[in-house]
């Protein structure tokens, strides 16, 4: 399990997510066994930097996820380690007071992209405020647009993915409803056959 450990810069100490004591040779180990900008500019950094960017990426673990359960704490430093948290992919429980290693998996690839441009973290969203695109005769409409505006803090992509089974309500969709003249479907998988429409 991750744990949360420490990093100094200069006099002042930081709490930030891990798999050991030394969250930058975590870092450091995770990028050595990757290509690509955030891998180069990572082993380029300064340690102070490295650490910089670590604090950074927990805090936005932080403020951009809704997590189950409780903090193990209510005033430790960061949301994780928890009580009542569950991995909603297995759906196994997570032991009260751990961490997964998810979370500082997720923060690692977070600080070697914050390292390549630190402005990503006031970044926007990946949301999008379209809810009908149209070309020619071809139109396309949404449910719902999402939100998609500047300060938006949610997690790019990648970072989403490896925390996706931790978060709170990742087992629960809210699905849509379409209806025809003789029922309707919430489009779950045990209403597939609806979609060949009715005679």
């Amino acid at each position: 399990m991750a744990v949360i450990s420490t990093v100094t810069i200069g006099t002042d100490t930081f709490s930030v997510y891990a798999l050991t004591a030394d969250p930058n040779a975590d870092a450091t180990s995770f990028w050595n066994g990757r290509l690509g900008a955030a891998a180069t500019a990572w082993a380029a950094a300064s340690t102070d930097d490295q650490n910089r960017a670590l604090v950074a990426a927990s805090d936005w673990i932080d403020r951009a996820s809704t997590w189950p359960g409780t903090k193990t704490v209510s005033s430790q430093d960061r949301d994780w380690p928890r009580d009542g948290a569950s991995n909603a992919c297995t759906g196994e429980d997570v032991a009260d007071g751990t961490t997964p290693d998810a979370i500082a998996t997720a923060t690692f690839w977070l600080a070697g992209n914050i390292v390549v441009d630190p402005t990503i973290v006031d970044g926007p969203g990946e949301g999008s405020n379209v809810k009908r695109a149209k070309a020619g005769s071809a139109e396309v409409e949404f449910f719902s647009a999402t939100t998609g505006q500047a300060g938006d803090t949610r997690l790019p992509v990648t970072a989403h993915d490896y925390v996706r089974c931790f978060l709170d309500g990742s087992t629960s969709i809210i699905a849509p409803s379409g209806s025809g003249d003789d029922g309707s479907s919430a489009f779950d998988c045990d209403d597939f056959t609806r979609s060949q429409g009715y005679s």
